[in-house]
């Protein structure tokens, strides 16, 4: 079972202060030693998180640009790392000032936090030219990872209420057997997404928006699962990829798909090209009370 992190936040009202903030760096980092592949898992109960490529010598590096109101008053960040048998452990967690996190008899995290109206800015570089298993949960905020340049051999990713985009521009190295999105309350925007060079994914929407193109490059037949409770979500897929599509009917859902895929029988349908094309997409779509659109792009 996952590890939940929860979130509750106490906003103080106060008088304006005309005081002079100072800025502080945080940095943290995790050199390179013996280890041919890590696992990292990154949680984030708030604020806004930036993710991507970093240099090969050095496994993470963390970095928080902060506005001080009160000098005793700071972010949480937990950095934890050991190798076992050339596998990299990592754990890194990032928590707002003023936060007090309670752990909970079956491991879920609460935190509360006296937020002062603004949003904690976090930057995660991960190492180049190592593959990387990535388990990230965040909470509520802003997120942005790119995941360009990365070696990736598994990747999940679990949102709040956020709003969130990931996107690949270059091929990942390695195949990926499993790419699994769970979002809240959000809006998720996924760029490039067959570049990840996965076997399966799997999408999970709560109440959103979501936008999920899948340009790159597609040469093997992969299978993709989207199920969607109530919002809108729309799939952008390249014109030479063949794509057959099973939609689960809902008179409260509102279905729509380009004119060139034909409809085999009810809820099947399928691109002209299916059977000829190099790389095949077997997109299974379930959504309770929403639209689902299906495009073609070139």
């Amino acid at each position: 079972m996952k590890k939940q992190i929860f979130f509750t936040s106490i906003f103080l009202f106060t008088p304006l202060l005309l005081t002079v903030t100072v800025a502080q760096d945080i940095r943290r980092e995790v050199k390179r030693t013996t280890e041919k592949e890590v696992k990292v898992v990154l949680h984030s109960s708030f604020g806004s998180v930036n993710l991507e490529k970093g240099t090969p010598d050095k496994i993470a590096e963390v970095y928080y640009r902060q506005k001080e109101r009160d000098k005793d008053d700071h972010p949480k960040v937990d950095i934890n790392y050991s190798v076992h048998r050339d596998v990299g452990d990592l754990h890194i967690e990032m928590h707002p000032e003023s936060s007090e996190e309670h752990s909970s008899d079956d491991g879920d995290i609460r935190v509360h936090a006296n937020l002062h109206f603004r949003t904690d800015e976090w930057y995660v570089k991960l190492a180049e030219g190592i593959p990387l298993s990535i388990e990230a949960e965040l909470g509520a905020g802003k997120s942005d990872f790119d995941f360009s340049g990365l070696t990736i051999n598994d990747l999940s990713i679990s949102t709040g209420a956020s709003s969130s985009k990931i996107r690949f521009d270059q091929k990942n190295k390695n195949m990926m057997e499993d790419l699994n999105i769970e979002t809240g309350v959000s809006k998720f925007v996924a760029e490039n997404l067959n570049n990840a060079n996965f076997k399966n994914m799997k999408f999970e929407g709560g109440v959103g928006s979501y936008y999920l193109d899948f340009g790159g490059e597609l040469d093997h037949s992969v299978d993709v699962n989207i199920s969607v409770g109530l919002g809108s979500i729309t799939l952008v897929i390249p014109q030479d990829i063949g794509v057959k599509v099973k939609y689960e009917d809902s008179w409260l859902s509102n279905f729509s798909i380009d004119d060139e895929f034909i409809r085999k029988r009810k809820g099947v349908y399928e691109s002209e090209n299916y059977a000829s094309a190099h790389g095949q997409m077997n997109l299974f779509v379930e959504s309770g009370l929403g639209s689902v659109k299906i495009r073609r792009s070139k």
